[in-house]
């Protein structure tokens, strides 16, 4: 089973937002190699950003690398941002995870954010949603 995990999956477990304990499950799937995971080409400079100013440069990278290890970075390519310009979904950053997805011919995109993936091409779970499928 292939799934796309969006940024927000991985924000909520390391700030231990509201369902972070179901999100840091799901990233352990993959981490443990249950399942195959994806990220778009995004997903590490956003992790590595929001840690930049708690953990300082060398702490960043290896955070980054950490949580990002085991899942496959699908390429941001030059017809992903386009086509994420162009879509009638709501927001370019979420436009770019599913035409990531897409590529990347996931069977689930996991997120946070159901409401900005209104589409009927890629099945998108929350993570309680997505563990209790499994």
């Amino acid at each position: 089973m292939k799934i796309l995990v969006d940024i927000n999956i991985f924000m909520d477990a390391m700030k231990k937002r509201k369902g972070w304990l179901e999100s840091t499950r799901v990233i352990n799937l993959v981490k443990n190699k249950k399942l195959e995971g994806f990220i778009s080409a995004l997903t590490p400079p956003i992790i590595y950003f929001h840690r930049l100013r708690f953990l300082g440069e060398i702490n960043s990278r290896a955070t980054t690398k950490k949580w990002t290890e085991k899942f496959k970075i699908v390429p941001l390519t030059e017809k992903i941002l386009t086509q994420s310009l162009e879509s009638y979904l709501p927001e370019f950053e979420d436009n770019i995870q599913f035409y990531s997805a897409k590529k990347a011919r996931v069977n689930y995109l996991i997120t946070r954010n159901k409401k900005h993936f209104q589409q009927k091409e890629i099945k998108v779970f929350t993570p309680d949603e997505f563990l209790e499928t499994i």
